[in-house]
């Protein structure tokens, strides 16, 4: 059994293993990984409120993915030092607080949840913007940003719900798709994780192979990710039609 992708897919797809790759690799950002990083390898659709879900959800969402739907207008806001960010009514449905982040000035800025970044001088020639989803309490509408005095910082923030889509399972009853770290199901990850190969085709890498031990300790994680790279085979879906090889590692 194999999936066929289209090339918008996999251009979308593509794109966004990339850009979380670079975030989970990125030293600013001080959300502690679970394994080497390797779980950002997850595509995440966000959808407009009011229309277009079905058919965005049909060519973007890998089985496993989280699909973030917007439910309100965004707030957009730029902050000096800690602030709190009013977000208006709580809308039925919603589950989280999505909010993109860009520092504009050095600076230790941390999010309601404990994650954060933090952000040198180097850092300011280069701004880019990071993708947080926040939890959400009922009832709650605010979210704190904390920072010093005197650091700026720009976010747009939204209420939104989130959903886990269902890993599908090939001939053999192993289970494929992307894995965002969160349980989708009776298990954590499944067994073939979505990836791109070197090549650049999108396939599935084996979860035994792909991801290290959790590092338990910040000198565990840092002797994780200074281990030598390996080279581990790509599949499609059916884990047995070899497509290329993935690069885990420095």
């Amino acid at each position: 059994m194999s999936v066929e992708i289209d090339e918008e897919f996999a251009t979308a797809l593509r794109g966004m293993l990339v850009e979380h790759v670079r975030s989970s690799q990125d030293p600013r950002r001080f959300r502690w990984p679970t394994t080497m990083g390797l779980r950002a390898l997850l595509a995440t659709v966000v959808l407009a409120a009011g229309g277009g879900a079905a058919a965005a959800t049909g060519v973007f969402s890998l089985p496993g993915s989280t699909v973030t739907t917007q439910l309100a207008t965004a707030a957009n806001v730029t902050g000096v030092g800690t602030e709190t960010i009013s977000l208006g009514p709580q809308p039925q449905g919603a589950n989280a607080i999505s909010m993109t982040f860009t520092c504009l000035t050095p600076g230790t800025f941390t999010f309601a949840d404990g994650s954060g970044e933090a952000c040198s001088g180097p850092d300011m020639n280069h701004p880019s913007p990071s993708t947080e989803s926040l939890p959400l309490a009922v009832g709650q509408d605010t979210t704190v940003i904390t920072a010093a005095p005197g650091e700026r910082w720009q976010a747009t923030v939204f209420y939104a719900a989130t959903a886990r889509t269902p890993y599908k399972t090939n001939a053999d009853g192993q289970t494929y798709g992307s894995d965002g770290g969160a349980p989708a199901g009776p298990v954590d990850e499944p067994d073939l994780v979505a990836v791109q190969a070197t090549n650049g085709k999108v396939g599935y890498a084996y979860a035994n192979q792909l991801y290290g031990p959790t590092s338990t300790s910040p000198a565990q994680a840092v002797a994780t990710d200074n281990q030598p790279a390996r080279i581990i085979p790509v599949y499609e879906s059916d884990g047995k039609t070899r497509i290329g090889q993935f690069r885990v590692g420095n």
